[in-house]
């Protein structure tokens, strides 16, 4: 594992950054819905009308970075808009996150994120289309002593992806991977895991790459997909696998495996859409150092579930994003 340390993280996220166009749905679904009054997001095959509309910030790679700056770690974000991405640039900026990686790419659009938001219950369904992530992302190199950590996703090249990690693991970095969007299982069998300091993933991902390696999945059973997961991957790397409502569960390099439960939600529950990313920088930003026991990381995934549970209290992705001030306040005031 990596022993990169500093007392502040300089964080180099590598990812998308979309304009995230949200569209709220509130529908009725069948007559037995109707006499129940329940509502969800769209069916195939149906064209109903949208509530309202908003556009906002967004992409996996730009949300987490938000995260890792209001989680308090120095972050430079590395990917690529189009011409019309100009104040997306500015977005983050205004978040506290450097935009000198940030490419132009004047040829085509930059990414966007189609998304149904359920009036009902926040759930939500999303449609990307890569636009400036794909092409303007392409032979990126970095000064890689420049930063402790690298954070990235599955929302540009994956050989981008597999090539940056590599890379940052060569020059000493802590490395951080999100597979999100899932690899496909060719990727995943061909990918080279001692690259990787910490996986991040959620149940269902943990399921696929089970089934990537023709290992038999364990649905329902988080501690048992753990556990078989460390042996099909046959690394040092920490897997970290959130649970939505019931936390999180980690496996360790010692084959511990360790929880955390979910932070505490006051009031209704607006937006989910950010509680991953939300989740995942401020993960990053607290492994300051690499912890190797339970007792390092539990409080860490605690304090990192706590802002998740903060960020859907809120709409947006990255203004949800409460500081860690406020985080570990809630904490302290929780029984």
């Amino acid at each position: 594992m990596s022993t990169a340390s500093t007392s502040t993280p300089r964080v180099l996220v590598y990812g998308s950054v979309n304009c995230d166009e949200f569209f709220v749905v509130d529908h009725v679904n069948s007559r037995a819905q109707l006499r129940q009054r329940e509502c969800s997001i769209v069916r195939p095959g149906e064209t109903i009308s949208s509530s309202s509309y908003s556009r906002r910030a967004g992409g996996k790679g730009a949300n987490q970075a938000v995260s890792a700056s209001k989680a308090g770690a120095s972050v430079d974000f590395a990917g690529a808009i189009g011409a019309d991405g100009g104040w997306l640039a500015k977005e983050l900026e205004g978040y506290g996150v450097g935009t000198k990686q940030l490419l132009v790419d004047d040829k085509v659009a930059t990414g966007r994120a189609i998304i149904q938001l359920s009036a009902k219950d926040a759930d939500n369904s999303i449609v990307l289309f890569p636009g400036s992530n794909f092409s303007g992302n392409q032979g990126r190199t970095f000064d890689w002593g420049s930063y402790s950590h690298l954070l990235v996703q599955n929302e540009i090249p994956w050989a981008e992806t597999v090539a940056a990690l590599a890379q940052a693991r060569t020059a000493g970095l802590a490395t951080f991977f999100n597979p999100s969007p899932m690899p496909t299982q060719d990727q995943l069998r061909a990918f080279d895991w001692t690259h990787l300091d910490y996986l991040l993933i959620n149940e269902g991902e943990g399921q696929d790459l089970l089934v990537a390696y023709g290992a038999e999945p364990a649905p329902g059973q988080p501690e048992e997909t753990l556990l078989r997961l460390r042996t099909v991957l046959a690394s040092s790397t920490t897997i970290v696998m959130t649970l939505g409502a019931n936390g999180v569960m980690a496996g360790l390099e010692n084959g511990d495996v360790i929880s955390a439960p979910a932070g505490r939600v006051q009031g209704k529950v607006v937006d989910t859409t950010g509680a991953g990313d939300c989740f995942t920088g401020y993960l990053a930003t607290l492994l300051v150092t690499p912890a190797t026991t339970g007792e390092e990381l539990r409080p860490l995934l605690a304090t990192a579930c706590q802002a998740a549970a903060m960020c859907v209290e809120k709409a947006g992705a990255m203004e949800s994003v409460p500081l860690r001030a406020a985080v570990l306040e809630r904490m302290q005031a929780t029984p």
